[in-house]
């Protein structure tokens, strides 16, 4: 699973999957050895005892700890662990937090938060300026 997340993230520069059903879907394409992988999980956590609801947010949980367990294996699988520092960031927790929650694996560094953020601005500037050109004509 790190190698096939690995892949997607590093090498072809793809989006995270956070839908369950999809990322199940990527897996079982990317691996045939992951076939059924996630329906193993997802049997784990006792469905049948649970709601439609509490089961759809539970797989959804499963897929960020695929991408935690993975992440565990390969520090370069670390862009759920991004986006969870960019939200703590945008909600005003302090550089602490942030440092203290790197260290325990469920977010990244301050200073790659801070790339991150580096690199969503660039590239807003240049979408910006893209659409001021293709429509006002500056």
């Amino acid at each position: 699973m790190s190698g096939v997340l690995y892949t997607r993230q590093r090498v072809f520069n793809e989006k995270t999957i956070l839908d369950p059903e999809d990322f199940k879907n990527m897996l079982e394409k990317a691996e045939l050895s992951l076939n059924s992988f996630f329906d193993q999980l997802v049997a784990r956590i006792n469905p049948q005892a649970k709601n439609h609801m509490t089961n759809e947010k539970n797989k959804k949980r499963l897929v960020l700890f695929c991408y935690f367990l993975a992440g565990l294996n390969n520090k370069f699988i670390n862009e759920v662990k991004a986006e969870v520092g960019l939200l703590l960031d945008r909600s005003g927790a302090s550089s602490s937090m942030i440092e203290t929650l790197a260290g325990a694996g469920l977010t990244v560094r301050r200073e790659t938060t801070a790339r991150h953020k580096a690199r969503h601005a660039e590239a807003h500037t240049v979408t910006v300026g893209k659409f001021l050109l293709d429509n006002v004509g500056i």
